[in-house]
């Protein structure tokens, strides 16, 4: 009985050996296992973190598909698309400068797949460290403001450039300048404008991979002239001689048209009457409402000079006298009998730099016919220099008797 049993089951496996084999004859037969190529794209991933780790790629000419060999059987390769199946690049597992080549991962959402061969199966890196430093903007001008405006202030916003990038880069920067034009301006000027990277040796830098830009303030102000004002009349026999203010200019801002129309700015009235003696006086500009004083002090000096009066004098015979508008037919003859004498009054070194020759003493005839006249002498004098009198020039006007033979 029990040599039966033992026949028995022996049968019953070689049986269940011999049906299995046949069930998988007939499964390769009808659904065979076959191969399936099929093109992916490459997905990136976590470049960011690679940076946080302080790594750069210098080449990412990473391959835009991969080609993925799969293995399965014939019912299910039909119907396998790119949507289950993911190629990628996890940029996060380098982590040594030293690393390259990266390991491309493939992910199959669905069972019954089997990867035969992925091409290509890695990618080559070339890595390199990332450095980061800041570097000054230099703001560079070019050109000039209008006539009597000057620049008083040039500010970049940012002042300084955070730059991150390969070490080779970094360590190559020289400086960093921003280029404005300045060219006839004659207000606040406000403008973005790109920065260019200088290397070491003072090179254009081309061919970078970031770019930057700057917000630029360009303040302007007009130069104007202070004028000193005075009023009266100094004690007899002594002049007002120079005005002098320090500083003697003053920078000026304000709204652009009205500083357009400002040529100059004048100080408080200074009371000389009756003075006999120089003096300094500390005074405040007077400002147009809306305008405001730039690098100026409110408060000026200014020196007033009284100093004795000089005198000079000099002599003119007849024939210097010019006479003017004179009847010019011949038909009168003019004659000026005596030489004349006058005295001119000012300041001493004044003074000393007029010349006769420079003068140029007139009397004015015109209207006149026969007889004695008396008229004023005019002399060419410098504004501070003045005639100590008026001086007048007898002119005697006689008809021409040779023009009536005639």
């Amino acid at each position: 009985m029990s040599e039966l049993l033992k026949k028995d089951s022996t049968t019953k496996i070689i049986s269940l050996f011999f049906a299995v084999i046949l069930w998988f004859f007939v499964l390769d037969s009808s659904n065979p296992v076959i191969s399936y190529d099929l093109s992916i794209p490459l997905r990136v991933e976590n470049e960011d973190v690679l940076r946080e780790n302080g790594l750069i790629i210098l080449n990412k000419n990473f391959p835009r598909n991969v080609s993925v060999s799969f293995r399965g059987r014939q019912n299910k390769m039909g119907k396998i698309n790119d949507n289950e199946v993911e190629a990628i690049l996890d940029l996060s597992k380098i982590t040594s400068v030293e690393t390259q080549n990266l390991h491309i991962e493939i992910y199959i959402s669905k069972e019954g797949y089997s990867v035969e061969n992925v091409t290509p199966r890695f990618v080559s890196l070339e890595l390199e460290k990332v450095g980061k430093n800041s570097f000054p903007v230099s703001v560079v001008t070019i050109g000039e403001p209008k006539e009597n405006y000057k620049i008083i202030g040039v500010s970049a916003m940012p002042s300084t450039v955070f730059i991150e990038d390969k070490d080779t880069i970094i360590n190559s920067i020289g400086e960093i300048k921003a280029y404005v034009d300045v060219s006839n301006i004659s207000s606040d000027l406000a403008v973005q404008k790109q920065c260019v990277f200088y290397d070491i040796d003072g090179e254009v830098m081309e061919d970078l991979d970031f770019y930057h830009s700057v917000d630029i303030k360009i303040e302007i102000a007009k130069e104007i002239p202070i004028v000193p004002v005075v009023k009266g009349k100094p004690a007899r026999n002594y002049i007002d001689g120079i005005h002098r203010v320090v500083p003697d200019k003053a920078l000026i801002s304000g709204v652009s048209d009205v500083i357009e129309l400002i040529d100059n700015v004048r100080t408080e009235t200074i009371d000389i009457d009756n003075m006999s003696q120089s003096m300094t006086k500390m005074v405040n500009i007077e400002l147009p409402e809306g305008v405001r004083l730039v690098d100026t002090p409110r408060s000026v000096y200014v020196d007033v000079v009284i100093e004795q009066m000089a005198f000079k004098e000099f002599v003119f015979r007849s024939r210097e006298i010019l006479l003017e508008n004179q009847v010019n037919d011949n038909s009168l003859n003019y004659t000026i009998e005596d030489e004349i004498l006058i005295t001119i009054a000012g300041r001493g070194e004044e003074l000393e730099k007029i010349a006769i020759e420079g003068l140029k003493p007139s009397i004015d005839v015109g209207g006149l016919r026969e007889g004695v006249f008396k008229r004023a002498i005019k002399v060419v004098l410098p504004r501070t220099v003045k005639l100590q009198e008026n001086y007048e020039v007898e002119v005697v006007i006689e008809k021409n008797e040779d023009m009536d033979e005639e």
